[in-house]
């Protein structure tokens, strides 16, 4: 079984993440994720620009802090339900896109090559 490595208190976000990047397994799964980790991104200017805390989106949406803390630091988002309601309490919509990729191959759920 492997250990989860340890890092020293003070070690920095991206440094940790450059260390994993080197990585190509992961790197190919971090890049999967990027367009999700946009939306996130997305979301958090916008409740700032409307000056709104996590306490009021949460209310707005029907749900509690918590949960609203944990998609943004997760940078997960639950379905496009959810997302869709989020819009809604910011008073945004939300246009999702599906693009064709410039090269066909078998690929898995989250558009990673598989090798």
């Amino acid at each position: 079984m492997k250990k989860n490595k340890r890092y020293a208190p003070g070690v920095s976000y991206e440094k940790v993440l450059a260390k994993f990047m080197q990585d190509p397994a992961f790197k190919r799964e971090y890049a999967a994720l990027e367009p999700e980790f946009q939306i996130i991104r997305q979301i958090i200017e916008l409740r700032i620009k409307r000056k709104m805390t996590q306490t009021e989106l949460a209310r707005r949406i029907g749900t509690a802090q918590p949960n609203v803390a944990r998609l943004e630091s997760q940078k997960r988002i639950k379905n496009l339900d959810y997302l869709q309601r989020i819009a809604n309490a910011l008073d945004a919509d939300v246009q999702v896109r599906i693009v064709p990729r410039a090269a066909s191959g078998a690929r898995n759920r989250r558009g990673v090559k598989k090798v």
